[in-house]
């Protein structure tokens, strides 16, 4: 089974000796971004993994419950294995989509990773989503990279979201963690495109607003809302109130 990365979410991290909550903020921030990114719900996820830190413990059950009203899997791991782990769910024991959440130095980070049939299911992820795969060592040539936001840079360059058109696609990118290598292509095999021709596309950066991977911008509430199960969204959150309004309509997705 092949794993695809459809949606990825990059917000600052909270300055060192921050409280857990400001580090679950930031991740739920970013998960936001992802979700909205891939053109999913939390309806969508099946599973999540998150990174366990010594200021956040058990915070992706945490981050899951702000989302979502009832029981989720959620495997807490070391930090630095939230990818092997989302991928190893995928290919190894069939999860349709794993939300993936993740604190570094200065980023939070959301990954959204599926499986072939949730891919090909959704027409409007094909030429946007990113192929996942392991290998033993990085090939010949390849960008490689160690970081989480980098490899969200990664799948905007794989889309032409920053103007590196031209640049071979397949196998040209590599995700190194501490035991695993990834490589990383286009899930439609084509090459990278110039941003002329994407520039105007109604994918993730449309229903995020903006373009990702140029500009960063906080979400609203109405965002936040948006991705929430249906059952959540209904509900009264008054946990997230301090997100923004942007007083559009709330219905981000409906934009696909």
């Amino acid at each position: 089974m092949e794993v695809y990365i459809a949606g990825v979410g990059l917000s600052p991290a909270p300055s060192p000796g921050s409280s857990a909550k400001s580090d679950i903020t930031s991740m739920v921030s970013a998960a936001t971004k992802a979700l909205l990114d891939a053109g999913v719900t939390f309806d969508d996820i099946t599973r999540s993994v998150s990174g366990s830190t010594g200021n956040t413990p058990n915070h992706g059950l945490k981050v899951s419950q702000a989302f979502y009203e009832g029981d989720i899997p959620v495997d807490e791991v070391e930090s630095g294995a939230e990818l092997e782990k989302s991928f190893s769910r995928i290919k190894d024991q069939g999860a349709p989509c794993v939300l993936m959440t993740a604190i570094e130095k200065s980023s939070a980070v959301a990954f959204v990773l599926v499986s072939d049939d949730f891919l090909w299911s959704r027409p409007y992820l094909k030429d946007s989503a990113a192929r996942l795969g392991q290998s033993d060592h990085p090939k010949s040539g390849s960008q490689e990279t160690r970081e989480f936001g980098s490899l969200c840079q990664t799948v905007w360059s794989l889309r032409g979201w920053t103007d590196t058109g031209g640049k071979a696609a397949k196998s040209a990118f590599s995700y190194q963690s501490s035991t695993t290598t990834f490589e990383l292509s286009r899930a439609d095999s084509k090459s990278i495109p110039e941003w002329k021709d994407v520039q105007y596309k109604q994918d993730g950066k449309h229903r995020l607003g903006y373009n990702p991977a140029t500009e960063d911008r906080e979400i609203s509430y109405e965002d936040f809302e948006a991705v929430c199960a249906v059952r959540k969204r209904n509900s009264t959150q008054k946990d997230w109130n301090h997100f923004r309004r942007k007083g559009g309509d709330r219905a981000a997705l409906a934009r696909l």
